[in-house]
C-alpha cells in the first residue's frame, strides 16, 4: 500500500469520528433542551411535526401519484354534466390501476388531451379519458351556465336543471332536433338512431326508464365529445370496428387500449401493410353497408386515429367526428335526387391531407363513396403531399404489385376516379389484389408474359375503363370525362 494512501485513509477515519461525535453531542443537546420545556410547549412541538408530516406527505401524495378513486378526480359531482357512473364500480373496487407516467400528477401540465392509460382486471389493456381539454369542458359548462342566465363559472349541476333546455324537457323527450347542433354523430339525427341509442345506453339511472337527468346528460355528451354514445350504440361485441366501451365515472370513460397506432406500421413489410390496407378498406365497406340499414362515415382520418391490435385487426380510435345516416328514413322522406349515387370529389385545402364533403349531401343520399374516397385520400394514395408519410401506407410497393395486380393505378383511381363511380370498382379489385399481396400470393409467377407491344390493347380491356359498367346515370358523366380527355391531347 502507498504511504500516501494509508495517511489519508487515517485521515478520513479521524473525520468520520469527529463528525460523529459533533452529531452525538447535538443530539444530546437538544433532547436536554427539550426535556426543560414545561408540558404545553412540548404538546405544541409534538402537534408541529405531527401536522409537518401531514402536510409534506399530501403534497408529496399530490405530486406524485394520482389518486383515481378522488371525487375531485373523477368530477362526479358534475353530473349531470358529465358521461355516467356505469364504470364507477371498476374504480371504487380497484379493479383499475394506471401504468406508467399516467399515474404522476406532474404529467398533467402536459397531457392536455387528459388521456391515462391503465389496466383493467389487471391484465387488460384500458384508456381512462376525458375526451376533452379542460379549456373546452370549461367552454361547454359556461354555454349551460348562459343558458341558464348565469354567470360563467356557476354551479353547473345545479343550474343545469334551470336551462332553457331542461324547461324543454320537461314538456317533450329529448329528440333529433335537440341534437343538431351537437358534433358528428347527430348531425343526421333520426328517431331511430335516438331509439338505437336509447336501446344501447349503459348510463340510464333507472333501468327502462329515462329521467330528465338522463336526457341532460346524453346531451351535455353529445355536446362534448359524442364518442361514448357512438361505442355504445355501435358496440364492438356486435362487430363494428371500435373500441370496447367498459363504462364511465363521472367526466371519465373506460375504453379498451386497443394497441399501436397505424402511424407505427409505416414501416413494416411490405405485405403486412397491404393486410392493414385491406382491413381499412373493409371498415369502409362495412361502415358504408350493413345490416342496420345505417351509413357510418368517417370524417377524420389520421394516422393516429386508427389503432391495431397483436391479430392484426384495425380499429377506428376516434369516433368524435363520425356522422351517422339513417338509410331507412331516407328511403321514407324521399327527397330529391336521395336514391341518386353520391360520388365524392375530393378538393383543395391547405392541409395536405384533408377531406371535402358536404354533411347535408351525406345526410339526404342513400349511396355514397366517401368512406372509400376517405381511406383511400388520407391513408393509401401513392401521391399523397405529407411530408410524415410520404406515398402512403403502401409506399415502395413491389414490381408485382405494380404489374400483375395494378396497384398504383388502382389506388389513384379510388383516390380521385376518373370515371363515374370508378372509386366502387376499384375498391372492389383493390380488396382482392391487397389479399393477394398480405398472404404473399405467388400467382404472378404463374401468369403469361405481357408483349409490350400489346400492352395498350392490355390496357383498353381492364375493367377499369368501365364500358361495360356504365348505366344510363353515367353516361353523361362519362361522356364529359371523355370529351376532357380529348381536350386535354
Amino acid at each position: 500500500m502507498l504511504p500516501g494512501g494509508g495517511m489519508r485513509y487515517r485521515g478520513g477515519g479521524a473525520s468520520v469520528n469527529e463528525g460523529m461525535a459533533r452529531l452525538n453531542s447535538v443530539m444530546n443537546d437538544s433532547a436536554r433542551r427539550f426535556r426543560v420545556l414545561p408540558f404545553p410547549a412540548k404538546v405544541v412541538f409534538c402537534l408541529s411535526i405531527v401536522f409537518s408530516l401531514i402536510i409534506y406527505g399530501l403534497i408529496f401524495r399530490y405530486f406524485l401519484r394520482h389518486d383515481i378513486t378522488d371525487e375531485q378526480f373523477l368530477e362526479e359531482q358534475s353530473c349531470p354534466a358529465c358521461f355516467g357512473f356505469s364504470g364507477c364500480g371498476l374504480i371504487y373496487h380497484d379493479q383499475i390501476q394506471l401504468n406508467g407516467w399516467s399515474n404522476y400528477r406532474l404529467t398533467d401540465f402536459i397531457n392536455t388531451k387528459n388521456v391515462r392509460y391503465g389496466t383493467l382486471y389487471g391484465d387488460k389493456s384500458i384508456v381512462l379519458k376525458k375526451l376533452g381539454s379542460s379549456h373546452e369542458i370549461q367552454d361547454l359548462d359556461n354555454k349551460v351556465c348562459g343558458d341558464a342566465k348565469r354567470p360563467d363559472g356557476c354551479d353547473v349541476p345545479r343550474v343545469f336543471f334551470r336551462t332553457d333546455l331542461s324547461v324543454v324537457l320537461r314538456k317533450e323527450p329529448l329528440q333529433p332536433k335537440h341534437l343538431l347542433q351537437t358534433v358528428g354523430m347527430f348531425t343526421c339525427a333520426s328517431y331511430r338512431l335516438m331509439d338505437r341509442m336509447w336501446s344501447y345506453y349503459k348510463e340510464l339511472r333507472k333501468k327502462k326508464e329515462i329521467m330528465l337527468g338522463d336526457q341532460l346528460q346524453v346531451w351535455y355528451t353529445a355536446a362534448l365529445n359524442p364518442e361514448p354514445l357512438m361505442l355504445q350504440t355501435f358496440p364492438a361485441s356486435e362487430r363494428w370496428p371500435f373500441p370496447e366501451y367498459f363504462g364511465a365515472c363521472g367526466r371519465h370513460v373506460i375504453v379498451e387500449h386497443v394497441g399501436r397506432t397505424l402511424g407505427e406500421f409505416y414501416s413494416e413489410p411490405f405485405h403486412k401493410r397491404a393486410g392493414i390496407a385491406f382491413e381499412l378498406l373493409k371498415i369502409a365497406e362495412h361502415l358504408t353497408n350493413n345490416d342496420d340499414d345505417f351509413a357510418l362515415y368517417l370524417t377524420d382520418l389520421s394516422w393516429e386515429n386508427f389503432g391495431i391490435d397483436a391479430s392484426g385487426k384495425v380499429r377506428v380510435l376516434d369516433a368524435e367526428n363520425v356522422i351517422v345516416v339513417d338509410k331507412l328514413a331516407i328511403e321514407a322522406k324521399k327527397l330529391k335526387n336521395y336514391d341518386q349515387f353520391l360520388q365524392s370529389e375530393h378538393g383543395s385545402c391547405e392541409k395536405p391531407t384533408c377531406l371535402s364533403f358536404i354533411p347535408e349531401d351525406l345526410c339526404s343520399r342513400l349511396h355514397s363513396d366517401h368512406n372509400y374516397y376517405a381511406v383511400c385520400t388520407n391513408l393509401l394514395d401513392p401521391l399523397m403531399e405529407d411530408s410524415t408519410m410520404p406515398g402512403g401506407l403502401l409506399h415502395d410497393m413491389p414490381e408485382e404489385a405494380k404489374d400483375f395486380w395494378d396497384l398504383e393505378h388502382l389506388l389513384k383511381e379510388c383516390a380521385r376516379p376518373t370515371k363515374y363511380k370508378g372509386r366502387i370498382f376499384a375498391k372492389d379489385k383493390l380488396l382482392t389484389a391487397l389479399s393477394r399481396l398480405h398472404d404473399q400470393s405467388d400467382e404472378h409467377l404463374n401468369s403469361p408474359k405481357i408483349d409490350p407491344r400489346s400492352q395498350r390493347d392490355y390496357k383498353r380491356k381492364d375493367p377499369l375503363d368501365y364500358e361495360d359498367y356504365e348505366t344510363e346515370e353515367g353516361k353523361e358523366e362519362n361522356a364529359k370525362n371523355r370529351d376532357r380527355a380529348g381536350a386535354g391531347k
